[in-house]
């Protein structure tokens, strides 16, 4: 892959602003980046958001109302868009030919290898960025979220003005993209930030160990999150909850049929499935199926003030996350984090950075994924011995307390933001931690209850 040019800085004398480059803004199943944003505005860092889509969602977090920052639409739509697109990017080719054609050679050669337009559209959006959205916003430095599109457009931008840039990989974006181009987008970054230990070793090996990748969980606001009861409350029927976007790494099938289990052994409760999306059907009919219509209730989307009603009544929380043949996973869902907080008990699977949170018979319960009848089993084990939910809620939420609480992991990220806009380079001895001690997936077999303490 041919070097990138280091172009004269375009960073204006005097700016601080950071530029969010993001895939749409606001999105109900992003609370994370909205808690970002809001801790690092008040963390004294401005920023300016560009995002690439208006997801137009009927719900959005109280929290988006607090966030400062302006907000700039790129366009997504290439056609729709066509002749903003090549406006943009014909005035920015006549201010800087040499840059963009070179720009523009790399970027249509890897659509044309990849027989795809993506990197082509991507470099089209980061021409627009340039050219249309930044000028008078005074961002001196850009910060994309998800290592995948986003990113991309952020690399361009680099390319296109010097401007320093540095990413958040997450999950889905890490594993399913190829390694040539992801590693030369973390080689030419200032700085990568990734949210689990998993995720940073994957990262360097793509890279190599040098490269500038930092773990920083996302945490929790542990004054909004925090117990309100202890469970076992509801004795008589118990609350199983479940958070998530209804896809298939998030293993709601596979719940659903655990849940069946319980109600054969002669347990009963009440399950609420949180979410929306492509399997929502598929687990109405499942639900149908198995004759849990009375145990199991599926919920739409909601926002984050109309969840905590839910929390404050769950009993345990399970989410049996699984990985995907093309590689697709979770990092560490937040919606875990949000409950330990809570100091409910959780069932998960051991995948992933999960056990990074979960750690089996310590703070709640691992079992393999894909595994209904471990599932089962897990959740029995928590519904039978209310003694040992209570005391794997406590440690849940001692654990977040000492690792996941969110003001002092996005402190790391405002360090490494204020350093990029101050200097605009890092070194190791500096900035890059030490590995994370390996955490092994301890859950792997747990298929037996944890006895009780």
């Amino acid at each position: 892959m041919p070097p990138v040019e280091a172009q004269p800085n375009s960073r204006p004398r005097g700016a601080s602003k950071v530029g969010f480059i993001l895939k749409g803004y606001p999105r109900l199943s992003e609370t994370f980046i909205v808690n970002e944003i809001l801790l690092l505005e008040q963390l004294g860092q401005p920023l300016h958001i560009f995002a690439m889509r208006n997801p137009g969602e009927s719900k959005v977090h109280d929290s988006v109302r607090r966030v400062r920052a302006q907000v700039t639409y790129i366009p997504d739509y290439f056609w729709r868009f066509f002749f903003s697109f090549i406006g943009a990017n014909l005035r920015l080719w006549w201010n800087r030919p040499g840059c963009y054609w070179r720009a523009f050679c790399f970027a249509s050669g890897r659509s044309l290898r990849q027989r795809s337009s993506s990197t082509i559209k991507r470099f089209a959006q980061a021409a627009y960025l340039v050219q249309k959205s930044l000028p008078g916003t005074n961002v001196a430095h850009l910060h994309a979220h998800f290592s995948h599109g986003p990113t991309t457009v952020a690399y361009f931008a680099s390319w296109l003005t010097g401007m320093g840039y540095s990413f958040s990989a997450h999950a889905k974006d890490i594993y399913l993209q190829e390694h040539d181009f992801l590693r030369e987008k973390i080689r030419r970054a200032q700085f990568v930030v990734t949210c689990t230990e998993f995720n940073r070793a994957y990262l360097a090996r793509v890279a190599g160990a040098d490269a500038p990748v930092f773990r920083v969980y996302h945490g929790n606001d542990l004054e909004l999150f925090k117990p309100e009861r202890a469970p076992i409350a509801n004795a008589a029927c118990p609350v199983i909850l479940s958070i998530g976007r209804f896809v298939p790494k998030k293993g709601f099938p596979v719940l659903v049929q655990a849940l069946q289990q319980l109600r054969q052994a002669g347990l009963e409760f009440q399950s609420y499935l949180i979410g929306g999306g492509p399997l929502k059907n598929e687990l109405e009919k499942l639900i149908m199926d198995l004759g849990l219509q009375n145990q199991v209730t599926l919920l739409p989307q909601m926002s984050q003030t109309e969840l905590w009603s839910y929390y404050r009544r769950a009993d345990v929380f399970a989410l049996a996350c699984e990985v995907q043949n093309d590689g697709d996973r979770d990092g560490i869902p937040n919606v875990l984090v949000e409950a330990m907080a809570m100091g409910i008990p959780v069932v998960s699977t051991a995948i992933s950075g999960i056990p990074e949170l979960v750690e089996h018979g310590v703070s709640g319960l691992l079992t393999p994924e894909k595994n209904s009848a471990a599932v089962a089993v897990a959740l029995e084990s928590l519904l039978r011995h209310p003694e040992l939910a209570r005391r794997l809620g406590a440690a849940g939420r001692a654990k977040v307390e000492r690792e996941f609480d969110a003001l002092r992991n996005i402190e790391k990220i405002g360090v490494l933001l204020r350093t990029a806009l101050r200097r605009g380079t890092f070194t190791n001895a500096e900035l890059h931690p030490a590995a994370a001690p390996a955490v092994s997936p301890r859950g792997a077999d747990a298929t037996q209850p944890v006895p009780v303490a």
